[in-house]
Order: structure tokens, then C-alpha cells, then sequence
């Protein structure tokens, strides 16, 4: 007979409540780590975007200024910054500019800028060129890219 006077809970009550903890995380996990996909994913074709916009007002600045974007065609390049203290908008400076412009943070990541015509086509971003998830504007990317951003050709 049990003592009225002891409060607790049994052995196998918290066992019980364990499975179930057990099962609910089991259920739950697998979703979890496809939103996380999704929201990676999403953040790539946001800043891939934000690449095409710099990459697009460099250009404009650049014809202003009377210059073309020299390099036409597509061009990767690492947004980690290279510190040079001016910026001039001459046509030569496409990567400069795009690491000045994107923040020049040690994770911002690398981009692919396709030039036609002194104006941007496409761009693509990812945080690491190996990076499966590489977003991409203005066609944005619905699912992870294996092969990372050197298999991405912009059209």
C-alpha cells in the first residue's frame, strides 16, 4: 500500500513521458530540418538579388561617369573585402565594388555577375562556392544546387 503522505511521480510514469518526448521529437526533427533548407535557401535568393542590384548601380554609375563595365560576360568573385579605401567607378572595378556594396564582412559569401551590355543579366550568390544551397536572380532557386555555385550558369 502507498503512503498518502509521499508526493512524486513513479518510475514508470516518467518513463511513459519520456517515450512520448521521444516520439514527438522524432515526428518533429525531420520538418525542423527541411524549414531549415527552405530559410537557407530563401536567404541565398535574397542576396543574390541584393548582388544583381549592386552589380546593376555600379553599372549605371559607371555610364554616368561615361565608362563600361569591362568585364561583360560572367564573373565569380569572392565578396570578402579587399580594403582599398577608394572606389572608382570606371568600369574595372566590378568586384570592388559589389564587396564594398554587399557589407565586406569576412562571411559575405561569393557571387557570379553576368554582365551583357554594361548591364547585369544574372547573378547568383552562395556563402561558400561548394555551398549546395546558391540562390539565384532573377530566376530564383527552388531547391539546393549539389554541385555548388561553379555548376550555376546564368542565362
Amino acid at each position: 500500500m502507498r503512503n498518502s503522505k509521499v508526493k512524486g511521480f513513479t518510475l514508470i510514469e516518467l518513463i511513459v513521458v519520456i517515450a512520448i518526448i521521444g516520439v514527438l521529437a522524432a515526428i518533429l526533427v525531420p520538418s525542423m530540418i527541411g524549414y531549415v533548407g527552405d530559410s537557407k535557401l530563401s536567404t541565398a535568393n535574397s542576396n543574390a538579388k541584393l548582388a544583381f542590384t549592386n552589380a546593376a548601380t555600379y553599372c549605371t554609375k559607371c555610364e554616368v561617369n561615361g565608362y563600361s563595365v569591362c568585364n561583360a560576360g560572367t564573373a565569380s568573385m569572392n565578396l570578402v573585402p579587399s580594403f582599398t579605401n577608394t572606389l572608382s567607378y570606371n568600369g574595372n572595378e566590378l568586384q570592388s565594388a559589389l564587396q564594398a556594396l554587399m557589407g565586406g564582412t569576412k562571411n559575405a559569401g561569393v557571387a557570379k555577375v553576368k554582365i551583357d551590355s554594361s548591364a547585369p543579366k544574372g547573378a547568383a550568390w552562395a556563402k561558400q562556392s561548394t555551398d549546395a544551397y546558391v540562390g539565384i536572380y532573377p530566376d530564383e532557386a527552388k531547391s539546393k544546387t549539389p554541385t555548388g555555385l561553379t555548376g550555376v550558369t546564368l542565362t
